[in-house]
């Protein structure tokens, strides 16, 4: 696969991670209610496909400590996810502005 190709594919994957990611977001924003099965899941699978991912938490938990996710409240799950979100729209940012500096 080439560069270009492989950029193009990462950032749809970014992209897609994250409307799922502000989809769980929305829902508990709006109603409430948190498919935390769904939502752990999704973090745990979108960690796993990304090793940048992985190191961001782990500092993050040692600042704030380690949650195991399973024992979580709704609240502390929903930071997870925006955890994420945020992480994934800065990279797909940076992707884009190498782009650009590349033309």
């Amino acid at each position: 696969m080439s560069n270009s190709i492989k950029k193009e594919f990462d950032k749809t994957e970014i992209t897609k991670d994250i409307l799922e990611l502000q989809n769980i977001v929305a829902i508990f924003n709006t109603t409430g209610f948190l498919d935390c099965n769904y939502a752990i899941q999704k973090i745990n699978e979108i960690r796993s496909k990304n090793i940048e991912l992985v190191a961001a938490t782990a500092l993050k938990q040692a600042e704030s400590g380690t949650v195991i996710l399973q024992m979580a409240d709704n609240n502390t799950i929903i930071n997870n996810v925006q955890f994420q979100i945020d992480f994934l729209t800065s990279k797909l940012a940076k992707i884009n502005s190498e782009d650009e500096r590349n033309g």
